[in-house]
């Protein structure tokens, strides 16, 4: 006898739904049409085993392999697709078995498999999503956790949808105002490359022969001509090991201090980067709260999306305040590293009684200045680059045609 799972429309707008142990499909359908059912649906019920489980997926921390990784946009992907499932009805565990078989990603697949089974085992959702921090951050096993509590599961994982739909649109946004001037460079330096090592080699001879004393700028580029083309590919070997280094080490504290420095050092990007920080925070703390979870607990779950250290600790402090009995709004006054606005607006929407709501507005409001900077910097960044590649390549044209004009002037 085999297991059946079967959907079936009871009158004109019941559905029901169940199983049956049948010899086969054939079986169920008339077994339903004798129950004065009519089936919509009627499929094998295909358990995954924990032999399955043992074999493909054993039970150890899931670990990041060589450019295995799962990005935020098939997180992303993944809340979208859960969400509209469980938004049509579909039962959670086979609204992750749909996303499993269909997912490409073999990590975030593993990763699907053990949130199947440990939740068909008896855990709640945001218990087996709380075994995976590296994948789902505090922020959204806490939502799906508030919305488990309150039966609202579809509402936790719509919320949690559009704060990561708002998020990717944000970064998204960073990286197509960066990638001209990246496209810009590479194309500047390729062609930088090209002249060096193939085009100044073979005018060297014909220089050297017909004139006597070549141009300093000339003698220059010569020389880096010559050492670029007898050691082309060790250069580019560095430059690769040096590439492949930084984007395996991006996470790495170090590096992550590093370039945050730098960030600081630059003044619209510094501005970019605290309003970025500003946006986050808020809209996770805003988030938090809407989906009902107290105050001090929103506050320590929505703290580790920010990064400035300093911040960070000066939120700490705030946690410490709240929890000794003290108001939000009075807490967050102590704040240095905070602009005015952000702990005005706090304090008025403690007030009124509508925080969540001040908090989107509050993240929308420096998401606007957020874009504004980005706007400003790809209309500086754009001409800049222009014109450093431009001199760049016009010194070079110049070493090649000052010899020229020198042979020019002795044949006139």
């Amino acid at each position: 006898m085999v297991k059946f799972k079967y959907k079936a429309k009871k009158g004109l707008d019941n559905v029901v739904e169940g199983e049956i142990e049948a010899e086969n499909k054939e079986n169920v359908l008339n077994r339903l049409f004798n129950q004065g059912l009519f089936p919509i649906v009627v499929e094998e019920k295909r358990e995954i085993k924990k032999e399955e489980l043992s074999k493909e997926f054993p039970k150890k921390k899931i670990r990041l392999r060589f450019f295995q990784k799962v990005g935020r946009k098939e997180l992303l992907i993944f809340a979208q697709e859960l969400s509209t499932l469980v938004k049509a009805k579909v039962e959670l565990l086979s609204a992750l078995k749909i996303i499993y078989e269909q997912m490409d990603n073999p990590l975030f697949k593993k990763v699907l498999l053990e949130l199947y089974n440990a939740t068909k085992e008896g855990k709640t959702f945001s218990e087996s999503l709380s075994r995976f921090p590296q994948f789902f951050s505090p922020l959204f096993v806490n939502i799906i956790k508030a919305g488990e509590a309150s039966g609202s599961l579809d509402s936790a994982l719509q919320e949690i949808t559009g704060f990561l739909a708002r998020e990717d649109n944000l970064r998204r946004k960073v990286g197509l105002a960066l990638a001209y001037p990246t496209l810009l460079v590479f194309v500047g330096l390729a062609s930088i490359f090209v002249l060096i090592n193939f085009v100044i080699p073979r005018l060297k001879l014909v220089f050297e022969s017909l004139v006597g004393r070549l141009p300093l700028v000339t003698q220059l580029i010569l020389r880096l001509s010559d050492f670029s083309h007898k050691n082309w590919n060790l250069i580019l070997g560095t430059v690769l090991i040096i590439c492949v280094g930084l984007y395996l080490q991006k996470g790495n504290p170090f590096f992550k201090a590093l370039l945050r420095k730098v960030k600081t050092k630059i003044p619209i990007v510094k501005r970019i980067v605290g309003n970025q920080e500003i946006t986050f925070f808020s809209r996770s703390l805003g988030l938090l709260l809407k989906s009902g979870i107290p105050a001090l607990r929103a506050l320590e779950i929505a703290i580790p999306t920010v990064e400035n250290k300093r911040l960070k600790k000066e939120l700490e402090n705030v946690c410490t305040k709240v929890a000794s009995g003290q108001s939000l709004s009075r807490s967050l006054e102590s704040l240095s590293s905070m602009p005015p606005f952000f702990v005005k607006m706090m304090a008025i929407g403690e007030e009124s009684g509508r925080l969540s709501e001040v908090l989107e507005e509050i993240a929308n409001s420096y998401t606007q200045q957020i874009e504004q900077d980005i706007a400003l910097i790809s209309s500086l960044l754009e001409p800049l680059l222009i014109l450093f590649l431009g001199l760049i390549l016009g010194t070079m044209v110049m070493a090649i045609l000052l010899p020229i004009f020198q042979i020019t002037q002795m044949v006139g």
